[in-house]
């Protein structure tokens, strides 16, 4: 690996880093061994947050930085990688571009004649931590060295001071109860950078919260842009996402979106390849392919890419750990590798400069991990540095099997360019002030000013100065008592009556005797004393047979070669907000989903999940055969085609059993209660059965039986239970289901169904999903009415379903009730 200069950005950042650190240096020197001083120093000012977009040379910078800072004074270094996968790699990387600085060993180099100064300890946070058998080694004291611990306390004695690098800051301390812990108690860096490519002002302010080290808000944050490194020759101009959207909705959950960006991520590879050759660059470009974690869907992936898209076996590779390692660095980096499919978990902390294309299996969950999804596409490959290359090569290019996953891709890009280039000013939150010959440690912030006399302790790091104690309940007495309110306050707090007081007057004991009663209401003469309702008997045995019977598939036989949908291929740029472009073209739906479709469209129904679907693909084969078309020789090829058939034609099983059960359909009179009870006082109606109006109607409800109830039109009305002995139910209208309407009206000079009409009231939220009521008819009553209230027509409209869809059909009027529409 050759030696590398530095970018001017990268300079830029490196020399105001160092600066930076400089300062909290001179802070320390002039201290002494002033211990506590020197903590509100190591925790206000000793940690800097580094954000740069990925491939923009964060690791190189951090290099140098510690060589630096190594030179001037003796520092040993603990630099924690994101996973141990990549401890190799970083090793390398500062072996090659800071050679002056020892890399040091965990187990053989816990010794202070081991420790030399600016050695690197590399290693993971799982590697530290007591909860894990190597981390518990590098903590106790044997032959292999001292314990961390006693390691620390010896080289501080010994003059050094400790530095602490952590890589994607963000990801080691989320979950680590035992990373805090070493930080925080062990470890206590003087000088702490974390590094990181998806900032969150959240997790900044956490870390601070749980270890004390302050990094501040974003804009005390060290900050690289991405302008600064697309300039510079080590960014692509910009990453493109591309998703599918399908144009019938109908088909949206049918379409094969994994295989369709497989296929069009594997043409874009080609182009890209074709155009390094045609350039004379002698480079292979890698696509990548993220799939969720499991087996199933890589091994779809590799089949499809080898099997259909014609990728040579060997040039498609899987990774299969959860975790980045040297096998998934060598795979990113061998140029016979074209097809590299990993892991959705591994997005992070992994190189692949050679990487244009992504299918991404499922999406971008949030910006965090869409800025790594975009990270492993960002980097240029060396071999193009300082050349001018076509447009397309200028860019990376995301492919969505999941359209709706776009909006973490999007966060990611605006996240991206968000990141200033912010390092010019990284002042320190510490001074140090001496007085009377004393030094002493102040918290500054930006235009605050400082004291020179008696001054409050600087508060505990972490402790909110806003924290107070509520004045005890004696103090509020006191207030209370000098504003004369203290006899009405312990009126409100006193839980039990003073002797001689009374718990309540005569009227309340007589109201609440009074809610206790059960009042009874019973059924007035001339109300009906029995009404009609619809009845389904049990399924008779050969149910199956009777309802394919009813199906005929020879009108809808076309269907089963309708394989494909027309999609549009959006793409556009996850930086620039430029042109979006929009391509037309055809994706194949899933022989996955369409089988699991047509699976959930059976197994809704109470019909034998064996036999019935038998029976199907038997009446699905005679029907082709009738029609004199071949079935296919494939009993899955038929099966797919049967299964294509019924998920273009859903109601065809529905239709079916509706037609049947209708067939079965009985009436039955049932009786009317001779009275209904109530614990409450019910108000008084004229035109209900029972003379009251029942206490269980909702405000709608209530509002429609008033209207009834002052109704010449109406001679009687009853609100009909549902599911109850006396109830009227419909079972016609659906699948069997019972459907019990809100109200049953006597209607003067009603012509039909024995002058009774049944009426169903329907709120907003539920008038579509149960549309089908709209047009349900009882085998005596007839066509049940179903209503609303228009709120802003103020009044009540009539609705009508047909074909599936929900309409009113004017106002709702007791006039209309005497007829059957």
């Amino acid at each position: 690996m050759a030696v590398l200069e530095l970018l001017r950005f990268q300079q830029e950042a490196h020399d105001a880093l160092a600066a930076r650190f400089r300062e909290v240096r001179t802070q320390y020197d002039r201290l002494g061994d002033n211990l506590a001083d020197q903590d509100v120093i190591r925790k206000r000012s000793g940690a800097i947050l580094l954000q740069a977009p990925t491939g923009s040379g964060k690791t190189l910078l951090a290099c140098r930085l510690l060589a630096t800072l190594s030179d001037e004074e003796r520092i040993v270094w603990f630099w924690f990688a994101p996973f141990s996968g990549v401890i190799d790699q970083t090793r390398a990387t500062i072996q090659a571009q800071s050679p002056t600085l020892p890399l040091l060993n965990l187990e053989v180099d816990r010794r202070l004649d081991g420790v030399r100064p600016g050695g690197v300890f590399v290693t993971t946070w799982q590697s530290v931590a007591t909860s894990n058998k190597e981390g518990r080694k590098a903590r106790i004291s044997g032959d292999n060295g001292l314990a961390l611990d006693d390691l620390f306390v010896a080289a501080r004695e010994d003059g050094y001071r400790i530095g602490c690098v952590v890589d994607e800051a963000h990801h080691g301390f989320k979950k680590a109860a035992e990373a805090k812990r070493f930080f925080t108690e062990t470890l206590q860096p003087d000088y702490t950078l974390m590094m990181t490519a998806t900032p969150k002002d959240a997790d900044a302010k956490a870390f601070a919260r749980e270890t004390g080290y302050q990094v501040g808000d974003e804009e005390n944050w060290a900050s690289v842009c991405r302008h600064d490194g697309v300039k510079s020759g080590l960014l692509k101009k910009g990453v493109k996402m591309v998703r599918f959207i399908v144009r019938n909705a109908d088909d949206g959950k049918l379409v094969d979106f994994e295989r369709t960006a497989l296929r069009e991520c594997s043409a874009m590879h080609r182009r890209i390849k074709e155009t390094l050759a045609a350039n004379g660059i002698s480079l292979t470009p890698l696509m990548l392919v993220q799939v969720p974690n499991g087996g199933q869907h890589i091994d779809m992936a590799r089949d499809y890419l080898i099997g259909t898209l014609g990728f040579a076996e060997s040039s498609v590779r899987v990774h299969t750990a959860s975790e980045p390692d040297s096998d998934l660095m060598s795979l990113a980096n061998d140029p016979s590798v074209e097809v590299l499919i990993f892991k959705m978990a591994v997005a992070l902390g992994f190189d692949a400069p050679r990487a244009w294309t992504l299918a991404a299996m499922r999406g971008a969950r949030d910006a965090s991990f869409g800025v790594q999804v975009v990270g492993r596409l960002m980097r240029r490959h060396r071999l193009l540095h300082g050349r001018e290359v076509p447009p397309e090569l200028e860019h990376g290019y995301v492919f969505l099997a999941n359209s709706e996953a776009q909006e973490g891709l999007m966060e990611a890009g605006d996240l991206i360019n968000r990141m200033p280039n912010q390092i010019s000013e990284l002042g320190s939150q510490t001074v140090v002030t001496i007085i009377a010959e004393t030094p002493g440690v102040q918290v500054v912030r930006c235009g605050e000013p400082l004291r020179l006399f008696g001054s409050a302790p600087v508060p505990e790091v972490g402790v909110s100065a806003a924290s107070a104690t509520p004045a005890p309940l004696g103090s509020q007495g006191f207030l209370l008592d000098q504003a004369d309110w203290l006899p009405v306050a312990s009126n409100f707090t006193r839980e039990t009556p003073m002797a001689g007081e009374s718990r309540g007057s005569s009227l309340i004991l007589a109201l609440a005797a009074d809610a206790r009663r059960e009042y009874q209401f019973p059924l007035r003469e001339h109300a009906p004393q029995t009404l009609v309702t619809e009845k389904m008997p049990p399924l008779p045995d050969d149910f199956e047979e009777q309802v394919v019977a009813q199906i005929d598939f020879t009108t809808v036989l076309s269907d089963r070669d309708r394989v494909r949908t027309k999609v549009v291929q959006r793409t556009q740029d996850l930086f620039e907000p430029g042109e979006i472009i929009d391509e037309e073209m055809w994706a194949s739906f899933s022989t996955e989903a369409l089988a699991e479709k047509a699976r959930q469209l059976v197994i809704q129904f109470d019909v034998d999940q064996y036999s019935f679907p038998r029976l199907l693909e038997e009446r699905f084969r005679a029907a082709l055969i009738n029609q004199g078309i071949e079935p296919p020789q494939d009993d899955e090829q038929l099966l797919q085609q049967l299964d294509l058939v019924l998920v273009r034609n859903d109601r065809l099983i529905a239709e079916a059993i509706k037609r049947c059960r209708a067939a079965q359909l009985s009436t039955v009179e049932v009786a009317l209660l001779p009275e209904i009870r109530s614990e409450f006082r019910l108000d008084p109606s004229k035109r209900n059965i029972y003379g009251v109006f029942p206490a269980d109607l909702n405000n709608d409800e209530r509002h429609f039986a008033e209207l009834l109830d002052i109704d010449e039109n109406v001679l009687w009305w009853h609100r009909n239970p549902s599911q109850q002995s006396s109830s009227v139910a419909l079972y016609g209208w659906s699948l069997g289901k019972g459907f019990f309407p809100d109200f049953i009206v006597g209607v003067k000079d009603r012509k039909v169904g024995n002058g009774i009409a049944l009426v169903e009231v329907k709120g907003p939220q539920l008038q579509y999903f149960e549309r089908a009521k709209a047009s349900a008819h009882h085998k005596i009553y007839g066509l049940a009415f179903m209503v609303g209230y228009n709120r802003e027509k103020k009044d009540f409209v009539i609705f009508r379903e047909e074909a599936g869809n929900l309409y009113e059909n004017g106002r709702f009027e007791t006039a209309r009730l005497r007829w059957g529409n």
